[in-house]
């Protein structure tokens, strides 16, 4: 089986997302891989922080014996300019994106038995798709919602008209449903996790006991670790992130900014509460369903700190109101403290290649206990 992967990242990027996962389970099974990066061009440099993506660019490049990469450099990329006149003037120019694709890219569709396309550029490419592969299966992972990032409006737009195409609109969190119309082919599949890492026991990295962990810096709220550090002073709070920084040093607050996941393991292995120290922000709530690190809590078997809208009906995440008002924070960590934490249920976390089965053999029987997160097939 072949199949074409359309996304945002670098398929040799150094931090792993979820399609490198997918890419290498497919390996394992004997499928071959054609991984094509999109959303830059000979404009991207004009962007402000903009990202960096390794060259060569326009030409496959062989990964391994099944995985091939393609980093697409034309002329230009839908992307916006923040400025509604400046995006209309944009628009014809940029809905000629799809006519850009070379005979390199084009070959490999028409060869594709699957095309999976990641929410963002590659959404305006559908259309060119179905034209040149009419009997491939056409999958929609909608990593996030278009109206939580910047793309240039015609993106919305071709989302709209792309839908129709989808056997599959495959969402991470399950109240990204309701962003879609009733009758749209939507399986909700949670992110993977590589659990054979996390079975392997590792020493304890702590010299202290009572130790609570935060990874990442998405959404940040310092104001979080402040209140719980100054009230829970006989614990060590560990936090994990390039951006996850507090405006002062606390003495029971350790900051490794950004780290190895192998370094993480340990840590989350030997951790007794796993903090998420979201701020609010519009459709936060997929946000926090999705990450990885409310995935790798759960298989650690973590009771979770978080706000409100991060529960999602989860009981072992103790949840506080989202402004962080001391108070409700203080209870949630209690709670927490004294939380059972074999009760923590982790057989819904499924391993990546659960999620690849599940995602491109939807004909197979659901992994276990996935039954209820699936509507759609």
């Amino acid at each position: 089986m072949n199949v074409f992967f359309v996304s945002g990242h670098d398929a040799s990027a150094g931090r792993k997302v979820d399609f490198h996962f997918w890419a290498e389970s497919l390996e394992k099974k004997g499928h071959r891989v054609d991984f094509m990066t999109v959303g830059l061009s000979r404009a991207t440099q004009f962007k402000k922080n903009h990202r960096l993506f390794t060259a060569p660019y326009n030409a496959w490049i062989a990964l391994t014996p099944a995985i091939n990469k393609f980093v697409w450099r034309p002329l230009f990329h839908p992307f916006s300019l923040n400025k509604t006149v400046l995006d209309a003037l944009t628009a014809p120019l940029f809905s000629l994106y799809s006519k850009l694709l070379p005979e390199a890219v084009t070959s490999r569709v028409k060869q594709a038995d699957i095309i999976i396309v990641e929410s963002g550029v590659g959404l305006t490419l559908v259309e060119a798709f179905r034209k040149l592969a009419p009997n491939a299966r056409l999958i929609y992972t909608v990593s996030d919602l278009l109206e939580t990032l910047t793309f240039h409006p015609m993106v919305q737009v071709a989302e709209r008209a792309a839908l129709a195409h989808f056997e599959t609109i495959r969402v991470p969190a399950a109240v990204m449903r309701d962003s879609f119309p009733a009758a749209a082919p939507i399986r909700y599949i949670p992110p993977g996790l590589d659990t054979s890492i996390f079975d392997v026991p590792t020493q304890t990295p702590f010299s202290t006991p009572k130790n609570a962990i935060s990874v990442g810096d998405m959404l940040f709220n310092p104001n979080v670790i402040e209140r719980l550090a100054s009230h829970f002073p006989d614990w060590t709070f560990h936090v994990f992130g390039k951006k996850a920084r507090l405006p002062q040093p606390i003495a029971n607050v350790i900051e490794y900014g950004e780290q190895p996941f192998d370094t993480l393991v340990s840590y989350l292995q030997h951790a007794d509460i796993g903090i998420a120290p979201y701020h609010d922000a519009p459709s936060v709530g997929y946000i926090s369903q999705s990450s990885l690190k409310m995935v790798q809590y759960t298989y650690c078997q973590l009771p979770i700190v978080a706000p409100h809208f991060a529960a999602a009906g989860r009981p072992h995440v103790l949840s506080f109101s989202p402004d962080a008002e001391r108070e409700s924070l203080c209870n949630a960590f209690e709670q927490a403290i004294s939380f059972d934490r074999a009760s923590i249920d982790r057989s819904q976390v499924l391993n990546w290649d659960q999620v690849t089965d599940e995602i491109f053999m939807p004909t197979r029987s659901a992994a276990p206990g996935l039954s209820k997160h699936v509507r759609g097939s």
